[in-house]
């Protein structure tokens, strides 16, 4: 009796051991590349991680790249070569070049591309809506353009600006969408677009901004990155409107910001992560996080919304629930 128990002991202890590695070699390892982690969408991206960490038990490991433009191909090739990660996330369009080689000398390791769609179609693409998100805060700048002096900050120019940072495929299809909402909403306000060439200057995107306040836009997007802090300042200076992008920006010029465009960078990567910790492998193709799905959000600044007149909230739920259920179609901008 004693060695059948014995050996039930043993075969136990075998099982347990064989799970335990089994488990310990299905443990979902990320990594994620960037030079943005510690400012606005990056800071999404780095929430998605944490709280796929905390709540999956994954291996995470995050690389800063800074500015060293020289090293790119190196950092990928020291993430790849060992083949230890089963995604290797990758945010700004400065590493394209270095994610479609590195894709190319490591065909098994599968890289997740942050925000755009390339030509490869050996990489995985976590895209964003942000047509879908910009229609909606196009036609909330129109219409509240629209009510010209009757409304605090507003003029009679009938204008609204946007500035962006490079001109590159996905913020022309944020300027898309903006036009877009405020064409379907108020068709008799002008939008007036311009670039700032850069995502790294707040002095250029104040410049740039002001010049719209100056020329009669009292409400100017804001899609340059860091070089749209300087928009943010600006809508503050000259007393007008700026809407924020990717993250809630209310707080950076209170009483100026009339709302937020937020892109979930974070619901995107924690779900990429749930269907891979959960046995549903990712695999190279496109998913693309809309309205519907919480990929992206217009919030109006908590100060301001007790300003806004009844017609355009109800207006603006109205759009909302037609993107959301399809029967208002936004172009998709390239």
């Amino acid at each position: 009796m004693k060695s059948v128990f014995r050996k039930c002991i043993i075969a136990g202890a075998a099982l347990a051991a064989s799970i335990g590695s089994a488990a310990a070699q299905d443990k979902v390892s990320v990594a994620a590349i960037s030079g943005y982690f510690a400012q606005g969408f990056g800071i999404t991206i780095v929430d998605g991680l944490n709280k796929a960490k905390s709540e999956f038990g994954i291996d995470l490991k995050l690389v800063d790249t800074g500015n060293r433009a020289l090293d790119y191909e190196e950092q990928f090739a020291n993430l790849a070569k060992g083949g230890q990660y089963d995604l290797i996330f990758v945010m700004g369009w400065e590493l394209v070049d270095a994610l479609t080689k590195a894709s190319e000398a490591y065909p098994n390791q599968r890289f997740v591309f942050i925000d755009g769609v390339l030509d490869s179609d050996k990489i995985i693409y976590a895209n964003f809506a942000e047509e879908q998100g910009s229609f909606v805060a196009g036609a909330l700048a129109g219409m509240i353009e629209n009510q010209g002096s009757s409304f605090d900050k507003i003029g009679d120019g009938k204008a609204i600006g946007f500035v962006g940072g490079r001109d590159i495929p996905v913020i022309r299809n944020f300027l898309g969408g903006y036009e877009e909402g405020s064409k379907y909403a108020a068709p008799d306000v002008k939008v007036n677009p311009v670039f700032a060439g850069t995502f790294d200057d707040p002095a250029k995107g104040s410049e740039l901004a002001l010049a719209l306040y100056g020329q009669g836009a009292d409400i100017v997007y804001n899609v340059a990155g860091p070089t749209g802090e300087g928009v943010m300042q600006a809508s503050a200076a000259a007393d007008k409107y700026s809407i924020g992008v990717d993250i809630d920006m209310c707080g950076s010029a209170p009483g100026n910001v009339l709302a937020s465009m937020l892109k979930r960078g974070d619901i995107a990567v924690y779900s990429l992560i749930k269907d891979e910790v959960e046995g549903r492998k990712i695999t190279p193709g496109t998913r693309t996080f809309d309205l519907a799905a919480g990929g992206v959000e217009v919030k109006i600044c908590d100060d301001i919304a007790p300003s806004i007149p009844a017609d355009v909230t109800a207006k603006l739920d109205e759009i909302k629930k037609g993107i959301a259920d399809g029967s208002i179609k936004v172009t998709r901008h390239k």
